[in-house]
This record gives structure tokens, sequence and C-alpha cells, in this order.
């Protein structure tokens, strides 16, 4: 009895140890995602393929609420779905598995039939996580992984993803006001060159009147002149 004790210590602290070095993994992957960010669409896909890859997944996607403060999920980023599906992916909260997920702000392990009366009609799924995506009490969306290569998700799992999923809505509200960022400074980077232009115009038309002035202010000196001689004596 001893001995087994001890192997099933060791094979939970064996668990422990490699579910934390996924979370590393994934940290390490969000962070250099993070300082190599060009667009929001690419930001998403390349963190849910880090996260496919991490949990071993087979497909997955990461809905977002859009527009943002709504209640309508659609697709962002996909792995491993056919286009027709993620075109047509499009859930409001509380409606089907990632609706639900949403409306609750739970993380869903389905590895059976559902017993939600609201998720019957949906087809039967036998190994996925569904888990809110979170940033400071709002809801971004939802991320979802598919069928493991190896063997069926478990509670671990589902503890992982949604740890990992707090640094996935930080990573994600960090990348929109980045692009948020390059986006208002582009506007003002065009309109200070609107501005600039405009000031480079109204100097060449100021230039052009103080040299009009000046030869304006010319004759009138002349003519003053001529005036000066005319009105001397004669004689």
């Amino acid at each position: 009895m001893v001995g087994e004790e001890k192997r099933e210590k060791r094979g939970r602290d064996e668990d422990r140890y490699r579910e934390k070095i996924k979370e590393l993994e994934l940290v390490w992957k969000l962070n250099e995602e993070i300082v190599s960010f060009t667009s929001l669409p690419e930001f998403l896909q390349r963190i849910l393929e880090g996260a496919v890859e991490v949990m071993g997944a087979t497909s997955g996607s990461i809905m977002l609420i859009d527009p943002p403060r709504g209640d309508t999920l659609r697709i962002k980023a996909s792995f491993g779905l056919r286009r027709e599906v993620v075109e047509k992916a499009e859930r409001r909260v509380g409606e089907g598995i990632a609706g639900l997920v949403a409306e609750r702000r739970e993380g869903m392990l389905l590895l059976d039939d559902l017993l939600d009366p609201r998720l019957r009609t949906r087809r039967k799924v036998t190994d996925a996580l569904s888990v809110p995506i979170v940033e400071e009490g709002e809801l971004l969306g939802v991320l979802n992984l598919n069928t493991r290569r190896d063997r069926a998700f478990d509670e671990l799992d589902l503890f992982l993803l949604n740890a990992l999923t707090r640094l996935i809505a930080s990573a994600i509200a960090r990348g929109r006001r980045i692009e948020a960022a390059r986006l208002e400074l582009r506007d003002l980077e065009t309109e200070a060159a609107a501005l600039l232009e405009e000031i480079e115009g109204l100097q060449a038309r100021l230039d052009e009147r103080r040299r009009q002035y000046q030869r304006v202010r010319m004759k009138i000196d002349d003519l003053g002149r001529l005036l000066s001689d005319l009105s001397r004596p004669v004689g």
C-alpha cells in the first residue's frame, strides 16, 4: 500500500509539473507575441495556435464579442476548422456551448452528452474545452479547444486553461490598446501632415503678400517723393 501511495503521489506531482510547464510555455508565447504585435487578427491567431499546441488539441477557435460590449460572439481566429464553419459561426450570449460559457462566465469540460436543454439539439460533443475570456469584469469572448491527440481532456486541463485565459484576456486587452493607439497615432500623423501642408501653403501666401506689400510700399514712397518735388516753388 505504501508503495502504491508513493506512486500515486509521484503521478500527481508529475501532473502538476506538467501543467506548470504548459502554463510557462504559453506565458512565454504570449509575451513573445505582445512584443512582436502587428495586428489584432494576427495576434489572436498566434495566441490560439499557441494554446492548441500547449494543450495538445487538434482544433479550436477564439470567439470575441463583436461589437465589444454587445451580445454576439463571432470567430476571430480558428485552427483546424472548415472555412464554412468559421464563416457561419455566430452565437448570441446564452446560445449554444460558447454562448452558455459566455453567459455563465464559467469554463466547461465536455466529455459526454450535455444535460442543459439549450444544448441538446446540438451535435454530441465528446472531448472539448470551452472557457470564457474575461478582463477586469468585461466579457471579451470564449476560447474553444477540441479533441486531445493523446488522451481526453480532464479537470486539470480545464483548470489550466481557465488560468491561461486570464493571461490571454490581458494579452487581448493589451493588443486592443496597442491597435487603438496605433490607429490614433496614424490618424494624428495624417492630421499633422495636412496641417503642415496648410501651414506651408499659408506661409507661401504670406511671403507673396509681403513681397506685394513691399512693391506697393515702394510705389507709395516714389509717389510721395514725386509729390514733394512737384510741390516746391518754381524758379
